[in-house]
């Protein structure tokens, strides 16, 4: 056969030797032949299907140490909305603005504040008005008011959580405490003689509930429907000595007015020995107003409450109110700080006015209706949109 039959067609060279290349070397480095046109190699699988190997590496495994921080940084955020709250937002705020709040709110036992002035008031019918008129007039009157705060006693059943965020959302830089008067309840066991006196008048006695139940620091407290327009801390400045509460007098009516000094002498010859003061009553003696008092608990006598009780059973008075008021003022006679005349709540130019915007009354049945305010003076310190906030 001749060369020219097979024209064309390179014939094949030895094993030993590599077929010369027309392609450049670069070029044949980057396309090296097929397997099967160097003769080595697999064969073609059945059917004809080419394999083509695998010329990419392998993708790199994952560091273990990687998802590990990464499942722990998950952890760790789901974990925070389980933290207790340190803002709030009440909606019917003026201002919708974040507060941060205070968690003293709510205190187990004894209130625990940041300021140095301890203020508490008790509220026989719910009405926040009043209390945000008392808490922002002796904050304004107040040459340190980041130094007061207040503690406010609402009646049982209410929560004590609305009313506060609500008080803090137009007042926002007030140290404020609600709680309810449940928790004193609790504590007054009033199963027992002691505690069922007290809790029977208790809006008469709040002073020496919150005193002998709640609080062991001196403290001043303060009717609330009050509207102060004198320096709290003229009050906190008195010097008590060995007094127990320091208050002012109210001389519209005098010991005489409401008891026979006879019979009330002879009630003093029969009591029970350390319950009385032993020496003759004054019938001039004013009767002590506990709308403003300075306590210092610690200062109270142990027999206060037998004293008040027996007082308040051995003297009898159509009026409850009046009754009770003349059982205080014997339990304490000679035995208080009179207090300055212009701390005596009243409607003139004195330190306390009596709050004279509209406001909730509750009636013995409970039932709740509004009374129309007969003043202006409650409108410096609390504006149209706070009282449509609190009113809510």
């Amino acid at each position: 056969m001749h060369d020219d039959d097979n024209f064309g067609v390179p014939k094949p060279f030895p094993p030993s030797r590599p077929p010369p290349s027309s392609v450049p070397s670069n070029a044949a480095s980057r396309q090296p032949p097929a397997a099967s046109d160097m003769g080595e190699g697999p064969q073609k699988p059945p059917g004809g299907q080419r394999v083509i190997p695998c010329d990419v590496e392998p993708a790199p495994r994952a560091c273990s140490g990687l998802h590990m921080l990464a499942l722990a940084t998950i952890l760790v955020l789901w974990g925070l909305k389980f933290l207790p709250a340190t803002h709030f937002c009440h909606p019917a705020g003026p201002g919708r603005n974040w507060i941060p709040l205070n968690t003293s709110r709510h205190p187990a036992d004894v209130p625990h504040h940041v300021g140095s002035v301890d203020i508490f008031s008790w509220i026989s019918c719910m009405d926040l008005r009043t209390l945000a008129v008392l808490t922002n007039s002796t904050l304004s009157s107040s040459s340190n008011p980041h130094d007061l705060s207040f503690t406010f006693l609402i009646p049982e059943g209410d929560s004590d959580q609305l009313p506060f965020y609500k008080i803090k959302s137009v007042l926002p830089h007030s140290i404020v405490t609600v709680t309810s008067q449940k928790k004193i309840k609790d504590k007054l066991n009033v199963a027992t003689p002691k505690g069922n006196f007290l809790w029977s008048f208790r809006n008469e006695l709040s002073p020496i509930i919150i005193a002998t139940q709640f609080s062991r620091k001196r403290h001043v407290y303060i009717s609330a429907d009050s509207i102060v327009k004198g320096n709290i801390e003229d009050l906190v400045r008195v010097d008590l000595g060995s007094y127990a509460i320091g208050a002012a007098e109210d001389c519209s009516k005098r010991l005489g007015d409401y008891i026979s000094m006879d019979v009330l002498h002879a009630v003093q010859r029969t009591a029970p020995k350390g319950l009385v003061y032993t020496e003759p009553f004054d019938k001039d003696t004013c009767l002590l107003d506990f709308d403003v008092l300075i306590v210092e608990p610690r200062n109270l006598k142990r027999n206060l409450v037998d004293s008040i009780t027996f007082w308040a059973k051995a003297v009898n008075l159509a009026s409850h109110r009046d009754g009770i008021r003349l059982a205080i003022t014997l339990a304490f006679y000679n035995d208080y700080l009179n207090l300055p005349t212009n701390w005596k709540r009243a409607n003139d130019n004195t330190d306390i006015l009596y709050y004279d915007g509209p406001k909730s009354v509750c009636s013995k049945g409970a039932n709740l209706h509004q009374e129309k305010g007969s003043g202006k003076a409650w409108q410096q310190y609390l504006s149209q949109k706070s009282d449509a906030a609190l009113s809510t």
